[in-house]
């Protein structure tokens, strides 16, 4: 054999099993492997972008949130097909909300939702997380809403399958089907760099829905909107107040 043949035969052997160039080689592991490290990606994660929607009896609610660990959150939620969009900040257990008239009209019915929108005039809400008021939006304004609500136990190795690649938002991806709790989902993920979790698509509590994660480790932006521009909620519920 010339020695042409032998450098050639050397490279081969040595390319065998490894990655492509940029890839991380979670497409070679088995579904239950590539299943499991997409999970642990989104549970070990201590900050990251959220965008997704849900659907249940009331409609379909679009979200865009980037949430970290420690509580803190920045985003957005519209209903479709009711309408109406609402901006949130959250930092720590202080939460502020800014409803546009259409959002507040398709979540507080009656005169009451016009009323509160009357009342802000464009301003924010402003109160602490556990407040009832605000409570049932800035909760799953959390990283670990996230990582309880999607993903609460590991895939079974016996009922995970391998799927197609596919392209998240221009990443690569690798796809995995298989039932953690209590739905069955797809999950996809990063074929490069690390091997985040990309996107879920399927039921998951009783609710069907997709979300898309990005921006892993960014910080949250830490801007919050001035008192000046603010309303407590308590003063909402004040004589003349609608809340």
């Amino acid at each position: 054999m010339s020695r042409l043949a032998v450098a050639v035969a050397a490279a081969g052997t040595l390319l065998v099993g490894t990655a492509a160039p940029g890839g991380n080689g979670i497409e070679d592991e088995p579904a239950h492997v590539i299943a499991e490290k997409g999970r642990q990606s989104l549970l070990t994660a201590r900050s990251l972008r959220w965008e997704g929607q849900t659907k249940d009896a009331t409609g379909t609610y679009v979200v865009d949130f980037r949430v970290d660990a420690r509580g803190n959150c920045v985003g957005t939620v519209a209903v479709v097909p009711k309408g109406g969009r609402m901006e949130i900040v959250k930092r720590g257990q202080d939460v502020w909300m800014k409803p546009d008239a259409a959002f507040m009209k398709a979540q507080v019915p009656g005169p009451a939702g016009q009323e509160t929108a009357e009342l802000l005039r464009g301003r924010w809400m402003h109160g602490r997380a556990d407040d009832p008021s605000l409570r049932e939006f800035s909760a799953s304004c959390d990283v670990s809403h996230l990582q309880r609500a999607y993903l609460p136990v590991p895939f079974a190795a016996d009922d995970v399958e391998k799927g197609t690649k596919a392209l998240v938002k221009g990443v690569p991806a690798i796809t995995v089907t298989g039932r953690s709790g209590a739905g069955r989902i797809t999950l996809y993920v990063a074929t490069e760099g690390k091997p985040h979790l990309l996107r879920i698509q399927g039921q998951v509590g009783g609710v069907r829905g997709e979300a898309d994660f990005s921006e892993y480790g960014r910080p949250v932006p830490s801007r919050t909107p001035p008192p000046a521009e603010s309303v407590d909620v308590s003063d909402l519920r004040q004589p003349g107040g609608a809340a």
